[in-house]
């Protein structure tokens, strides 16, 4: 398994628009192949920082999917955000 996370902080005023976004996007992430589970949450510390979690069933799963326009809307959602965001492969 290997699992996407990302974290962004969202402007002012802006956390429910990009959670709202962020939830579409897992819902079709969900479909996809061998995708395993999405997760979209708020951290408890800072309000504004957003979590997105996506498990993958493998290496090539995920590269399928870097290689979609999932991940294009994904890397657009991530440009909305406040400050650079933090992704990593895990």
């Amino acid at each position: 398994m290997i699992e996407l996370h990302l974290v962004l902080k969202a402007p002012p005023n802006k956390t429910q628009t990009l959670i709202a976004a962020l939830q579409a996007l897992a819902k079709s992430a969900r479909v996809a192949p061998g995708c395993i589970a999405v997760e979209v949450y708020k951290t408890v510390a800072v309000p504004r920082y957003i979590c997105y979690d996506e498990m993958w069933e493998s290496e090539a799963a995920l590269r399928g999917m870097i290689a979609s326009r999932h991940f294009s809307q994904l890397a657009a959602l991530m440009e909305l955000a406040s400050e650079p965001p933090a992704c990593e492969f895990r």
